[in-house]
């Protein structure tokens, strides 16, 4: 039987690399181009082994900069991985073995190699289908319905209730395992901020993180407050940074809940005020923010938080917003 707990993609990556040809490693939270085969959570057993080990119709574990992905076998020449539904193409990156088996829960899944062909046929089916636009039409309309108001209910019940609290060290896997489905942050980040700075002891703690948490533990919202400095970044005060809900807790309230424990931390943490910046484009967080009395904030202010977003290298317009911590 496989461990009850997969190391988180980042954690595994320096051992993974170490890893003698022909070994074999559960990684988990890699299956976001596998879906909709897997989803967020679950893991998959790595046969470890090179580009020449693999063939058309093996699913793989590609290495992307830090980040690792499963991805589906296109063709070997020239070397092409693509999405489980066949919606992108891959190219590039380093093959670092063969998935051999899926594992959601209790259930494990064996890929044996036989099983490639019907993968393959598969793949190519859910790619053909893909490509029509009726068939995307259908898609974005039941996607539409299942994330919106009217199926809020059915999916309370699949959710079941959320307890958005302050994250603590031991929450690291599970927000691991969120962030590499929904975050752009880096898991190295994470890991150094909640053990160095959110997840400590009231008396020390400097900045905070909250969650939306199931019964089971897994993660369906995040949200961080702290200073931009942590970063590198020219900016003074709190800001709140990377508020992101999974589709399917959204239209729940777990947004606002998780800005309002955030808010509450830093006003008993003494910050007078907090700040936050959003995406112009992004009509659903700035309602969000507004809705709980954040006010655009002053031009001068908004100036310099582009310019020193800017010169990190984004190019998005930002809206900054402010308010005070216990308003």
């Amino acid at each position: 039987m496989p461990p009850r707990k997969s190391p988180s993609a980042e954690v595994v990556l320096d051992v993974l690399e170490a890893l003698p040809p022909g070994q074999k490693l559960w990684v988990r939270g890699v299956g976001a181009d596998l879906a909709p085969l897997l989803r967020s959570g679950d893991a998959v057993r790595v046969l470890r082994g090179g580009v020449d080990s693999v063939a058309r119709g093996d699913v793989v574990l590609v290495r992307q900069g830090r980040r690792l992905v499963a991805q589906v076998v296109a063709s070997t020449t020239p070397w092409r991985t693509t999405t489980l539904v066949g919606a992108e193409d891959r190219r590039g990156g380093e093959v670092l073995g063969r998935v051999v088996a899926l594992r959601r829960g209790r259930w494990v899944v064996p890929l044996p190699r036989p099983f490639r062909p019907a993968l393959w046929i598969a793949q190519r089916a859910l790619a053909a289908a893909w490509a029509r636009p009726r068939t995307r039409l259908v898609y974005r309309g039941v996607r539409d319905f299942f994330f919106s108001g009217w199926s809020r209910p059915l999916r309370r019940h699949l959710v079941g209730a959320l307890e958005v609290r302050l994250l603590r060290a031991e929450d690291l896997e599970a927000l691991l395992v969120f962030a590499g489905e929904r975050l752009v942050v880096s898991a190295s980040f994470l890991r150094r901020q909640l053990r160095e700075r959110w997840g400590l002891d009231v008396a020390s703690r400097q900045g905070a993180a909250a969650g939306a948490l199931d019964a089971r533990g897994r993660v369906h919202g995040f949200a961080w407050v702290d200073s931009y400095r942590q970063e590198g970044l020219p900016l003074d005060g709190v800001w709140v940074r990377s508020l992101v809900v999974a589709p399917q807790a959204r239209r729940m309230g777990v947004a606002t809940r998780l800005l309002e424990c955030l808010l509450a931390e830093a006003h008993r943490q003494g910050e007078p005020r907090v700040q936050a910046d959003v995406d112009e484009d992004n009509a659903a967080s700035l309602r969000t923010f507004e809705g709980l009395g954040f006010r655009r904030a002053s031009e001068a202010l908004t100036r310099r938080t582009n310019e020193a977003w800017d010169a990190a290298g984004r190019s998005k317009k930002l809206v900054v917003l402010e308010r005070d911590s216990g308003g």
